[in-house]
Parts: C-alpha cells; structure tokens; sequence
C-alpha cells in the first residue's frame, strides 16, 4: 500500500498511541483535539477544521463521539461536532471511526466521502473482545479482597467476551459457571471445560456466585434477579449501553455492582490503539485492491 496520510480526530490513550503508531510505520500522521496529550515533535497538530480540507484519511474514536454528536476526546476542552468535521472535508476523502451515527454515515455519503465503521469490521471485534476480557480479569482483580481461585465465578453470556473471559478466569483456576439460552452454546461451554447453566435457571442459582460479568446487552440482572443474589457479590457489567444491570437498585440493595466500558483503553491503550491501527490498513487495503 502506497504511503498514505492520516489525520487523528480527538480520542483517549488508544488515539495517541495509533497516531503513534502510523507514524512509527512510516505515515504522515497529524492530530486534532489532543492539545492536552502533551504532543510531540514527530506528530503534527491540527488547529481549525479548515485543515480538514486536504485531509485524505481521517480517523475518529471509539466511540467517536457522545450524545450530543461532539467528537469524544480526554485531551481537548473544545467541542467540535461530527458533523462540523464532516462539512470541512473534501469529496473522495476517507472517514473511519466507532460506532459511527447513522446520520453521519449518510452525510457522508451525499458528501461523496467513503465511510467505515471499524468496530464492525470481524477482526477488530475479536482482538477487541480478547482484550476486554484480559482487562476485565485484570478489573476483577483490583476489586477483590482475595484470589479469583477460591470465588465462584457466573458469566452471563457465550458471545466473543464471555468465551474469551471464560477461557481466562479458567487458566486462574476460577470455578467458572457461564450462562446461555441456546443449547448448542451450553453444548460448546461444557467442551470447553465450564459449568454451563441455563438461562431459565437463573432465578434458582444466582444467589451461589459471588462475581457476576454481564456480558449480555439487555436487562438481564434487574431487582428481580438482584434481590435473590449473594450481598457481598460483585458485577461487572461488560455490555454495551445501556448495560444490562438495573444500577439503581443494586445501590439500594447494597450490591457492589461496577459498568465497566472501554476496558482495552484504559489497561492496555497502546495495544488497542495498535489494534485501530492493523483495522483501518486493511480498510484501505480492501478499498484499493477495489479499484485494481
């Protein structure tokens, strides 16, 4: 692939140490929104959108950016919308991001600008997801007062994270118990050496585990659920927003119980950013063997 230029829009640790990265490999790397990170002399900063103009790659967080549609960034107190960043760019550009708006993809699309969202790309998802589970062990950890060896452990969840975080709460000789709905999942948790558990079940064993991760994107641990379950337990509510624990009444009832989103950036940034990195290369390795 031809030398290529890249422009950084806001982000956390993960954004820094990709900019880092494509720069080590040789890219023509710039950054905006990231006054704050203590920049230095090897990567350009970006000071207006107007720059945006001649930007060829752009590439934007995870998630790129919050509620309001303001690009997220730890290192800059300006807001700038995406949608500001998007009117300032050229058409043919190139704009890669998380969990990209559809409104977004669709303005750049009338803009004629081509538009990925990396998190949906197969490969990042399971790098990603291995990486999540490693820094949710790491969390568990952090949180208790003894060795994950003598708690038992529920998952609930055989999706990416689940699988992965089974496989290494299993190698620290935790007592691992994971939750599915589907039979064949239940089938695929016993041959991996856990102790499968229907989700039916629930209701009748929860109160026997003493760490809980979610891992499911629905309300699966609501009063209901919470009311029957151990005092001193802990969760680790994995899944994407909303989550799937009812927090307010965890607090109520005294249950330590912890959203933990973004994992990969703040235990291991430079690895994730790497992971962006390999991602948004093979983009733009597909789109030109497109045009071949």
């Amino acid at each position: 692939m031809e030398k290529l230029s890249f422009y950084i829009a806001g982000g956390d640790l993960r954004s820094l140490y990709l900019a880092k990265a494509l720069k080590k490999d040789g890219y023509d790397t710039s950054v905006f929104l990231m006054e704050k990170a203590g920049i230095s002399d090897e990567l350009k900063e970006i000071k207006s959108l107007d720059e945006f103009k001649n930007a060829e790659n752009v590439i934007l967080p995870l998630p790129c950016c919050d509620a309001n549609g303001f690009i997220k960034t730890s290192f800059s107190d300006e807001k700038i919308s995406i949608t500001e960043l998007v009117e300032h760019m050229q058409k043919g550009s190139v704009l890669m991001g998380g969990l990209v708006p559809e409104a977004v993809l669709n303005l750049a699309k009338e803009r004629e600008m081509e538009v990925f969202d990396y998190y949906h790309r197969e490969e990042f998802a399971v790098r990603n997801a291995a990486l999540t589970a490693e820094a949710a062990a790491a969390k568990l950890m952090e949180m208790l007062s003894e060795s994950i060896s003598t708690v038992p452990v529920l998952i609930l969840g055989h999706g990416r994270i689940g699988r992965l975080l089974s496989a290494i709460l299993k190698a620290l000789d935790a007592k691992v118990t994971v939750a599915a709905r589907r039979f064949s999942e239940l089938a695929w948790i016993r041959s991996e050496g856990m102790n499968p558990l229907e989700f039916r079940l629930l209701d009748a064993e929860i109160g026997k585990y003493r760490v809980i991760f979610n891992t499911v994107p629905a309300m699966v641990l609501d009063r209901e659920k919470l009311v029957l379950m151990d005092k001193n337990a802990v969760i680790i509510d994995l899944a994407s927003e909303p989550g799937g624990t009812d927090f307010a009444a965890a607090k109520e009832l005294g249950i330590t119980a912890e959203k933990a989103l973004g994992l990969p950036g703040k235990f291991a940034p430079k690895t994730a950013g790497e992971i962006i990195k390999d991602t948004v290369l093979n983009i733009l390795s597909e789109k030109e063997e497109d045009y071949v």
